[in-house]
């Protein structure tokens, strides 16, 4: 026990830094870039990587490779170790470059629906312009994952968990540099800046890029003091690279229903009008306490979990899932309530300066607000999920994200297009709640009558707080975007 706390010690204290310098960077970006159309143009090109590469390689990656290489160097077992790092680098580097290429079809996926009054063209080919140097991101957020996940089956948390740090120092410090570089008037950045002024350009797509290049270099000198120097081999037929992607499968599916939900939510939140930065700005306060405290548990006790089954040892499984639970689910109810109780405040104090006026912070905040509903579910949601995952079990994950996906996009298209007042909360919450109970009751029901131990330790805790958590997000965007228009 002493070793798990001193370990989740040091992945919150990094993760902590981490989403400190994430808060502050946008908190620059907003001072410096304001709530405008090229916020929201920034955004959903910054969101391109991450989407691509979820998409297609993050749902493979993450498909139980922690438990896959815990028992590899369990069983040393290096030979498969290699085969999956060399495929894998190899898938990246060819991902990156086709999706460098479609850039312009990658951009419009996240601009189907662009406000009115913007120019719709000027704001795709910035946005378009943008997401070509973004995509280079691709290659080394898998670099990181891969090196991450062979540190932490290791037992090894520090690099992974403080490398995002300098990632965020230096995308600060090229937002820091933007003033000083245009001299930019009071009433905010132009679009067509970024297209008159290569400099500015590049300064805000390398620091973004450059930075998250950097987070996964420095995990270089962490494999080779732990002893993981692999040779580079490509061997896509290996058995352990067959394993993967079939285990990946259904995270594939899993994955795809997310980005769906996504391109849905950005797109009704009306590209160019501010509201895609609404929900961006909020989301990044709802990450903190959840990447803080909950991922923080979630990393240091998957390596146990997947030993435990491993050894098939169902008990010391059920008992750290268990206090995984209890742990995430008090930690972040104090979170929860703050940032809806606070939401107004907290905006107003950190993002309410320079360019980001009090109608953003009111945006803003009705976002975080909405968000903080599901702070409590989404965390256990996704700390359950480890579970099936030591189990190597992806199809559960995946039918409950698909349920849970669809009555998401559901809600916020019939929320979005509803003409009535959209923040009466007395009249939402009842609304949730009869959702919530609907959607949980078959899933609950299937989990109480199953006798399998997978479903005995995390069945309905993983249904009902998927339900409960995602669907919130869906929900914001109404507001983001009838407090926007």
């Amino acid at each position: 026990m002493s070793h798990i706390l001193r370990s989740n010690a040091i992945v919150a204290l990094g993760t902590g830094l981490s989403r400190f310098t994430g808060m502050l960077r946008v908190i620059v970006f907003g001072v410096v870039i304001g709530q405008t159309a090229l916020a929201d143009a920034y955004d959903g090109a910054n969101n391109s990587p991450n989407a691509v590469y979820e998409l297609l390689l993050g749902g493979v990656l993450s498909a139980a490779l922690v438990p896959m290489f815990s028992r590899m160097l369990e069983e040393d077992d290096r030979d498969s170790a290699e085969a999956i790092v060399g495929t894998a680098i190899i898938a990246l580097a060819a991902l990156t470059a086709v999706a460098t290429f479609f850039a312009p079809w990658v951009f419009r996926v996240f601009s189907l629906n662009p406000a009115d009054g913007i120019d719709v063209n000027q704001f795709r080919t910035v946005g378009t312009a943008l997401t070509r140097i973004f995509l280079l991101q691709i290659f080394f957020y898998g670099v990181s994952a891969l090196l991450g996940s062979l540190l932490n089956a290791q037992r090894r948390f520090f690099a992974a968990a403080w490398s995002p740090v300098l990632a965020n120092i230096v995308i600060i410090s090229t937002l820091l540099y933007v003033p000083i570089l245009l001299h930019h008037p009071d009433d905010g950045i132009p679009l067509a800046e970024v297209l008159n002024s290569p400099s500015f350009r590049w300064l805000l797509g390398l620091g973004a890029t450059g930075g998250i290049a950097l987070q996964a270099l420095v995990l270089l000198p962490a494999i080779h003091r732990a002893g993981l120097n692999f040779r580079f081999r490509f061997r896509p037929r290996h058995p352990a690279v067959k394993r993967l992607l079939a285990l990946s499968g259904w995270t594939f599916g899993y994955v795809m229903a997310n980005q769906l939900t996504v391109i849905v939510v950005k797109n009704l939140a009306e590209p160019g009008s501010g509201g895609q930065d609404a929900f961006a700005k909020a989301s990044t306060f709802f990450y903190f306490p959840h990447g803080l405290l909950a991922m923080s548990i979630a990393t240091t006790f998957i390596p146990e979990m997947a030993r435990a089954v491993s050894r098939r040892d169902k008990a010391a499984f059920i008992e750290r899932t268990n206090l995984g639970i209890r742990l995430v689910g008090l930690l972040t109810f104090p979170a929860a309530f703050a940032f809806m109780v606070l939401a107004r405040p907290i905006i107003g104090l950190l993002l309410q300066h320079g360019e980001f006026d009090a109608t953003a912070a009111d945006t803003t905040a009705r976002a975080l607000a909405g968000l903080a509903l599901g702070l409590i579910g989404y965390s256990v949601y996704l700390f359950v999920l480890r579970g099936f995952y030591a189990h190597q079990d992806t199809r559960t994950p995946f039918v409950i994200n698909c349920f849970q996906n669809v009555l998401n996009i559901a809600l916020a298209c019939g929320w979005c297009y509803d003409q009535s007042d959209p923040i009466r909360e007395p009249e939402h919450s009842s609304r949730w709640s009869l959702v919530r109970e609907l959607a949980c009751s078959p899933i609950s029901a299937h989990s109480r009558c199953s006798e399998h131990p997978r479903w005995n330790t995390c069945g309905f805790c993983a249904a009902a707080s998927a339900t409960y958590a995602r669907d919130q997000r869906g929900s914001r965007t109404k507001s983001s975007r009838c407090t926007t228009t």
